[in-house]
C-alpha cells in the first residue's frame, strides 16, 4: 500500500513540474523547433513558442540505424589509414584546376545542389585537402589577379596586379617594365623544362587567372590597347595583356589556349564570327598574328564547338580557341549549347598536351563561378561549380595517380552564407523551411553579404519583400544581400585545397596561398625551388 502511494505521489508531482515547465518553455531563436509554415509559432518577439522539430525528411530505412553510421565512419577510417602509403614518384604532369570565387560554402551548397547534402563533388573524393590564405601584399581580400599572381608564380602582388612583385604599384607602367620585378610562372618554369603547357577557362582568355601564367601587367585591366589607354597607361609603354598571350616569351609557346574574348584580338572595326565587334584600337588583328607566326607547326585555330570536335589532337601541336566574343555564356543559358564544355575543352586540350614525353602542365580555371557570386545569382554560381566538378572528374579519369598530380582550389571566396536550419533536402535554392524573420517572413537559405541583391528585396516601406511571392528558381534570381552594392565582393576568408597524385600530402594544412606552385615545383622537379628529384 505505501509503495502504492509512494508511486501515485511521485506521478502527481512530476505531471505537476511538467505542466510547470511546459507553461514556462519558450524556445531561444538561435534555435528554433518548429517549421515556418505552422500559423502561430512565433510569439510578439519573434521566438517559437513551442513544440518539437517536425521538419519533413524521409530518410532511407539505413540511416535510422546507427549501425549505417558507424560503418560510413570506419569506412572513411580504413581510407585515410591507408594514407600511410605515400605517393613520392615525380610528377611528369600537372593539372591545376582553379575555381574561381569557390568558397567552402559554395562548395558545399553545389554538393546539396547536385543532389543532397550527403553527396561528393568529385575532388571531395581527392585524398588530401589544405587551405590556403589568399590575402594580397596590400589587401586583406584578394582579387584575382594577385592571388593568380601568388598561385602561379609564388609571389605575393598587389590587388589588381599581375605577374609582378609588390614593387608594382596598380597602373605604374614604367615599374611593370622593369624584369627584375617580374614574377616567373609555373608555365614559364615547366617550358625551360620542356614539357607542354596550356590553359582552358570559361573567361576571356586575357582575364587575370588565366593570364597570371604568362602575363606581367601592373593592371590587370590592360586586357588590349583601348583599355590600357582608357585606364591611364600608355601602349607605347606598356604591353597589353592580349598582346603578350600572342608575343610574349611565355604566351607564344603555350601549346593549348582556349577560352572567350575575341575582341580583344580583333580591331574596333573588324567583326567576329558571331558579328560582333573587336576592341583594340592599333590595326593589329592578333589572331591572325598568332596564325602566322605558327605557320610551320602544326596548328589550329577554332571558334565553334563543332570546330573543336574536329581538331585531331594527336596530330595538332598548337591549339588556340576563342568560342566567344566576351566571356563564355553561363552553362544555364541557351547559347551554352552551342560552346564547348569545360570538360570538352580540358579533353581535347589532353589530346594535345599529352603527347609530350617530358609531361605537361594545364592550367583550368572555372571562372565564371565567380561572375555568377558577383551578381548575387547563386543558381549560376552553383551550377559552374558543378560543371567545374565535372572537368575535374574527367581529368582524374584519364590521367594515372602515379605520375599526374592534380590540385584543386579557388583564387579567393565570396560572401555567400548558408544559414538556417533547413530540414535534410530543402530545396537550397529557395526558402529556409525551418525559420521565419522577426518580420514574420520567410528567409532564403543562401544570402550574400553585400551586392546587387539588397534593392531587389527591399519593398516600398523600407522592408522586405516576400520571398513566397517571388520566383527564386529563375536562373538570374539575385539572392538577398545585406548591403547594397553594384555587385558582390570577394571574400578574405581561407579557400579549400585539394590534391590527388605524387606529393599530394605535402598540399595538406593551412598555408599562404603562394606556397601552391612551389609545392608544384617541388612535385614535379621545375622552378628554381627544391624539388623531390634531389632532395635527399
Amino acid at each position: 500500500m505505501y509503495g502504492v502511494v509512494s508511486i501515485l505521489v511521485l506521478l502527481c508531482a512530476s505531471i505537476s513540474q511538467s505542466a510547470t515547465v511546459s507553461h514556462r518553455v519558450e524556445y531561444d531563436p538561435m534555435h528554433p523547433q518548429l517549421p515556418i509554415m505552422n500559423d502561430g509559432i512565433v510569439n510578439e518577439n519573434g521566438r517559437v513558442r513551442r513544440g518539437a522539430l517536425p521538419l519533413k525528411f524521409i530518410a532511407s530505412e539505413m540511416e535510422t540505424h546507427g549501425e549505417y553510421w558507424t560503418n560510413m565512419a570506419q569506412n572513411i577510417l580504413q581510407m585515410q589509414l591507408r594514407k600511410n602509403h605515400l605517393n613520392k614518384n615525380m610528377a611528369r604532369n600537372v593539372i591545376l584546376f582553379v575555381g574561381d570565387g569557390m568558397s567552402v560554402a559554395t562548395v558545399t551548397a553545389s554538393r546539396v545542389y547536385s543532389g543532397g547534402e550527403e553527396q561528393q563533388l568529385a575532388f571531395d573524393k581527392f585524398p588530401y585537402s589544405g587551405l590556403s590564405k589568399t590575402y594580397c601584399a596590400n589587401t586583406q581580400v584578394a582579387d584575382s589577379a594577385c592571388s593568380a599572381t601568388a598561385y602561379l608564380g609564388g609571389v605575393k602582388a598587389n590587388y589588381a596586379t599581375l605577374g609582378v612583385t609588390a614593387s608594382v604599384a596598380l597602373g605604374d607602367c614604367s615599374a611593370e617594365n622593369r624584369t627584375t620585378n617580374h614574377v616567373a610562372s609555373i608555365a614559364e618554369w615547366a617550358q625551360r623544362n620542356q614539357m607542354s603547357t596550356g590553359f582552358v577557362t570559361t573567361t576571356e582568355v586575357t582575364n587575370a587567372s588565366p593570364a597570371g601564367l604568362y602575363s606581367h601587367s601592373a593592371n590587370r585591366n590592360w586586357e588590349d590597347d583601348r583599355q590600357l589607354l582608357a585606364d591611364g597607361g600608355n601602349p607605347d609603354v606598356c604591353t597589353d595583356i592580349a598582346r603578350q598571350l600572342i608575343h610574349g616569351k611565355i604566351g607564344e609557346r603555350l601549346n593549348v589556349i582556349m577560352g572567350g574574348g575575341r575582341r580583344h584580338f580583333l580591331n574596333e572595326w573588324e567583326t567576329d564570327v558571331d558579328g560582333l565587334p573587336g576592341t583594340r584600337g592599333d590595326g593589329v588583328n592578333l589572331i591572325k598574328q598568332w596564325k602566322r607566326h605558327h605557320r610551320k607547326h602544326v596548328a589550329r585555330y577554332v571558334e565553334s564547338r563543332e570546330e573543336l570536335q574536329q581538331v585531331n589532337g594527336a596530330t595538332v601541336d598548337y591549339l588556340f580557341g576563342l568560342f566567344s566574343n566576351e566571356h563564355m555564356p553561363f552553362h544555364l543559358e541557351e547559347e551554352a549549347n552551342k560552346k564547348p564544355t569545360l570538360t570538352e575543352m580540358v579533353s581535347k586540350a589532353l589530346d594535345v598536351l599529352e603527347k609530350n614525353d617530358k609531361g605537361y602542365l594545364l592550367f583550368v580555371e572555372g571562372g565564371r563561378i565567380d561572375h555568377g557570386h558577383h551578381k548575387t545569382q547563386a543558381a549560376r554560381a552553383l551550377d559552374e561549380t558543378v560543371e567545374f566538378s565535372k572537368a575535374v572528374e574527367h581529368a582524374r579519369l584519364r590521367t594515372s595517380e602515379k605520375d599526374t598530380l592534380i590540385i584543386v582550389t579557388a583564387d579567393h571566396s565570396h560572401t555567400m552564407a548558408m544559414a538556417g536550419y533547413s530540414s535534410r533536402g530543402n530545396d537550397i535554392l529557395g526558402i529556409n523551411n525551418a525559420q521565419i524573420g522577426l518580420d514574420r517572413l520567410p528567409y532564403a537559405t543562401l544570402s550574400y553579404a553585400n551586392g546587387p541583391g539588397y534593392e531587389v528585396h527591399a519593398d516600398e516601406t523600407g522592408g522586405r519583400r516576400n520571398l513566397l511571392k517571388l520566383n527564386m528558381h529563375k536562373q538570374t534570381f539575385e539572392f538577398p544581400s545585406t548591403i547594397p552594392l553594384a555587385e558582390e565582393t570577394h571574400g578574405g576568408d581561407d579557400v579549400p585545397v585539394y590534391a590527388s597524385g605524387p606529393w599530394a600530402h605535402i598540399f595538406t594544412g593551412t598555408y599562404e596561398q603562394h606556397f601552391i606552385p612551389h609545392a608544384i615545383g617541388y612535385a614535379a622537379c621545375i622552378g628554381d625551388g627544391l624539388h623531390s628529384c634531389t632532395d635527399e
